[in-house]
């Protein structure tokens, strides 16, 4: 949530592998940017640059969009700093690298956005539904009384009848370790890890209804889901799933994981002198 005056937005595109989605200004030149892949778009966010984006017409528009402002009493960099420096220093481990969801539910969409949560749907929960992945908790989460709360609960990831025995810190790290298993899926086979066959096992008939109850409880409007979402096509990705390729997807990930914990535990003693956080070369020192 942006709670400070904004100078300027940026916005960072990612992929070429999508149709449509082309950026407009409403006034000025250019009228329209077709930024490539790597490419950053900037400009003021006031009313000189009213925009808008194109539909996507086929495949998936990744972008990363960052908001700037002047106002010094918003700088992210020293309330970031001092969360770091609480969990790095006190829980020594990678997974203290990891996000935790939102306090309140700022994941969940509806087109009526008065509906109080009876329709709609958890965006984290949507995405890995069509990615074809399911979520288990350990015990019965169905009647929570807090869906917030619930997505910092630990849980395990289901496929079909299938579950794969290993519990995730949170919903946020089960998605990003799915993300990557999908972006990196064709360069996997090649680095393959062994896999103790004891990982996957067979969903028993309550785990199934567990996962019904869930899927009722954060996917409320399945049609709306698959509206939204139906744009991600993976089909031919997951007709070719391999669960051996997806547990070294996530070997590779954790440790991507360990080494980020590592520098930013380097970093963090340049950070607080300068209350800054900035990219250290490490090999110079």
């Amino acid at each position: 949530m942006i709670t400070g005056p904004i100078s300027n937005n940026v916005i960072l595109r990612y992929n070429n592998d999508f149709k449509g989605g082309l950026f407009h200004f409403q006034d000025g030149e250019p009228t329209t940017v077709v930024p490539l892949g790597g490419d950053v778009v900037i400009y003021t966010a006031d009313s000189r640059n009213i925009h808008s984006v194109d539909e996507i017409s086929d495949g998936e528009r990744l972008t990363l969009t960052l908001w700037f402002s002047r106002d010094s009493s918003h700088d992210e960099d020293a309330k970031l700093i001092n969360l770091l420096s609480e969990n790095l220093l006190h829980n020594n481990v990678p997974y203290s690298c990891l996000p935790l969801p939102a306090s309140t539910n700022m994941y969940w969409f509806s087109l009526d956005q008065a509906s109080n949560e009876q329709l709609g749907f958890d965006i984290c929960w949507a995405r890995m539904h069509v990615l074809g992945f399911d979520m288990l908790y350990s015990q019965d989460k169905s009647c929570h009384p807090n869906k917030s709360e619930l997505l910092m609960e630990p849980l395990r990831l289901a496929r079909g009848d299938k579950l794969f025995d290993q519990e995730f810190v949170n919903i946020l790290h089960a998605l990003q370790v799915v993300q990557h298993y999908w972006w990196r899926a064709s360069e996997l086979q090649t680095a393959r890890v062994k896999m103790e066959s004891s990982r996957v096992v067979e969903l028993t008939q309550l785990q199934h209804a567990r996962i019904s109850s869930l899927k009722s409880l954060f996917l409320r409007d399945q049609h709306l889901v698959e509206k939204v979402f139906s744009r991600v096509t993976c089909k031919s990705d997951q007709q070719n799933f391999d669960w051996a390729d997806f547990a070294t997807s996530i070997s590779v990930w954790e440790d991507y994981v360990s080494q980020l914990h590592k520098e930013i535990l380097m970093s963090l003693p340049d950070w607080k002198a300068l209350q800054s956080i900035f990219r250290i070369s490490f090999d110079a020192k």
